[in-house]
């Protein structure tokens, strides 16, 4: 079975003042090797990456590319690039509306993690809140 191929942005945005600019010399190493199918690209000053890959949802390809940075390059990528993350669309688990989710899951990561949450918790807390079994 062939997995469809997913476009995405992947930014890394930090919550300390000021942020790292795209040419930071911290930034030099995935320049230089960035993940397959990503293309580090300038997002307003910010790093970023933007990305085609093929796994079964956008979710699986964002987690992977986001794995590989942060195992290769130390980064933490937060961002997909969504400014208005209240806007909805139930299109499906590729499409606009699971960028969103995308996004509110890298920023709930990055921003628990910064207030002393570890991966566990966040996913106990979720199951609990979604009343999951």
């Amino acid at each position: 079975m062939v997995e469809p191929s997913h476009e995405f942005h992947l930014l890394h945005v930090t919550q300390s003042w000021p942020a790292p600019d795209y040419d930071d010399p911290m930034y030099d190493a995935i320049k230089a090797d960035p993940p397959e199918g990503c293309v580090p690209d300038d997002f307003g000053g910010l790093f970023g990456l933007r990305c085609v890959r093929s796994a079964p949802t956008l979710l699986d390809a964002v987690a992977e590319v986001c794995h590989e940075v942060r195992t290769a390059h130390g980064l933490l990528m937060t961002d997909l690039g969504i400014e208005k993350l209240w806007e909805w669309s139930p299109d499906g688990r590729d499409g606009f509306g699971a960028t969103i989710v995308g996004q509110l899951l890298l920023m709930a990561s990055s921003r628990g993690q910064q207030l002393g949450y570890d991966i566990e918790d966040l996913v106990r807390f979720i199951r609990t809140a979604a009343a999951a079994k």
